[in-house]
């Protein structure tokens, strides 16, 4: 019997280490994640995790990148991110830096659990 459910729409965040020295990793995970069936998007909106603010201290600047990453990846089924520290800023450190203001803090919840480093539709 034929699978009937929709793709799974992903969004791909694309990290400063793969746009400026690898794209190419942006590229083969965007094929692989379409050939196990995955509908790729890559929001033109997205910035940086804010992970070099964060390790800098500056915690107004990767709070306000936070808040950006999260507006542009809602809606997502998936959020795959080629790279484990962005992976882990977004995962790990995105709910200490809303944990403050409970509107953002629920938002950036939702992110944290679809935000994943790989993905395999089983």
């Amino acid at each position: 019997m034929a699978d009937t459910r929709p793709a799974p729409r992903v969004g791909l965040f694309v990290t400063c280490l793969v746009d400026v020295y690898r794209p190419t990793v942006g590229f083969a995970a965007v094929k692989l994640l379409e050939d196990a069936g995955c509908t790729v998007e890559v929001p033109a909106s997205q910035t940086c995790c804010g992970q070099p603010a964060f390790n800098a201290g500056d915690r107004a600047t990767a709070r306000d990148l936070a808040r950006s990453t999260i507006a542009a990846f809602e809606g997502f089924d998936h959020v795959v991110v080629p790279s484990g520290s962005c992976a882990g800023q977004i995962r790990k450190h995105y709910p200490e830096l809303l944990a403050d203001d409970p509107a953002w803090a629920a938002r950036g919840a939702c992110i944290c659990r679809r935000a994943r480093t790989s993905w395999c539709p089983s």
